[in-house]
């Protein structure tokens, strides 16, 4: 399984972090399992590296007629309402703009969440962030028919070159 395969590996990659996987329901579909597996990885890393680094993350997928929702939460600081709005643009990190000197500190670009909106719209589905003091949740919907839409992935691939 996709998404079994991919939680295996980032605890191959961070063995000191509790990363918990529960599958509900039929979560089975067709969809393009390398960007799947980059989503999954941009979130549960966002997860372990924002989070409390004594919290587990929790990764939920869930399966129902119509769609499969990917879950990622983990315990960490509050993502301000302000800058959820924006916290899926490119080049961003916390909601400011990143400048040369940050993008040295960790190697980040501040891409993976923009990508990873990027890639749940390709599927035709969408995205969302909630926020406070108990948890952060990360909400990926996808519709069952895995609705591919090639356009959006050139899209993606230019504005990321742009990036370069």
């Amino acid at each position: 399984d996709l998404f079994a395969n991919g939680i295996n590996q980032m605890r191959v990659a961070y063995p000191s972090c509790d990363i918990q996987f529960t599958v509900e329901g039929d979560a089975r579909s067709v969809w393009d399992a390398n960007r799947l597996h980059q989503l999954l990885d941009n979130l549960v890393v966002n997860a372990i590296k924002y989070g409390f680094a004594d919290s587990p993350v929790r990764v939920t997928l869930t399966g129902n007629d119509e769609e499969v929702v990917l879950t990622v939460r983990n315990r960490g600081p509050v993502i301000e309402p302000q800058l959820r709005t924006r916290i899926f643009d490119p080049l961003r990190r916390g909601g400011s703009p990143l400048s040369d000197q940050a993008r040295e500190g960790d190697g980040s670009l501040g891409l993976g969440l923009f990508i990873s909106r990027e890639i749940a719209i390709a599927h035709g589905g969408d995205i969302d962030v909630e926020s406070d003091e108990s948890e952060t949740v990360f909400t990926v919907r996808l519709p069952r028919a895995g609705a591919h839409h090639p356009q959006t992935y050139g899209s993606l691939a230019a504005q990321l070159k742009s990036f370069g």
